[in-house]
């Protein structure tokens, strides 16, 4: 799979990341979070809410 970050600049859409991510490797854990790490949650609009899907990853990310 190929994650992609981007930015309109004058109209266009401009690629500011790229990375591939090897799908299979993925757990059921907020998807960002495995891909970006801890910063993911900065500007998340569900952290600390019901619905945040990275509990159980940020836990682990913290203690390590």
């Amino acid at each position: 799979m190929q994650y992609n970050e981007a930015k309109i600049e004058n109209g266009r859409i401009v690629i500011t990341h790229s990375q591939k991510v090897n799908q299979s490797e993925l757990t059921s854990d907020c998807w960002l979070i495995q891909i970006k790490g801890l910063e993911a949650c900065k500007t998340c609009e569900v952290k600390g809410t019901k619905e945040c899907g990275g509990k159980n990853i940020i836990k682990k990310l913290k203690n390590m």
